[in-house]
């Protein structure tokens, strides 16, 4: 991978890192510097979330590859995400289909595709209904 190429996906990571920062202000997010060693995802920090990050010239559809390696990335118990955003577009998010139906996720094949706000407004509603039925339960 080239130096321009290593520069450019650092700069998509640290400005999709803005951009949830701005959402979710208290969350501790940081690049994944031992991703190349180790392996793991881009950016750390989404509970429960692995996002890989793709930050490219030209284009307007995400490659297959990019969500086969996001899929391979996560964790077990991670769901995975893709974000990527091309020059003069907008940041897109893929997902799994089952994540969306508050499924288990078990099926990397059939997948969402969304505006990364709209991505970000769904996991903030998810997070919201979590934390109700906790608080119903200790009721």
């Amino acid at each position: 991978m080239s130096s321009k190429s290593r520069s450019k996906g650092a700069r998509g990571e640290l400005e999709l890192i803005a951009i949830v920062k701005e959402k979710f202000p208290n969350l501790d997010l940081q690049r994944n510097y031992d991703q190349a060693a180790f392996g793991g995802c881009d950016l750390l920090g989404i509970p429960g979330i692995a996002l890989e990050v793709k930050r490219y010239e030209r284009g307007n559809v995400y490659r297959r590859e990019w969500w086969q390696q996001a899929c391979e990335q996560a964790r077990h118990h991670e769901v995975p995400v893709l974000a990527y955003r091309f020059n003069q577009m907008k940041w897109q998010a893929v997902m799994p289909l089952q994540w969306l139906a508050d499924e288990v996720v078990d099926d990397c094949q059939k997948i969402a595709l969304m505006p990364f706000d709209d991505f970000l407004n769904e996991l903030e509603c998810k997070w919201s209904r979590k934390n109700s039925q906790e608080l119903d339960v200790k009721n």
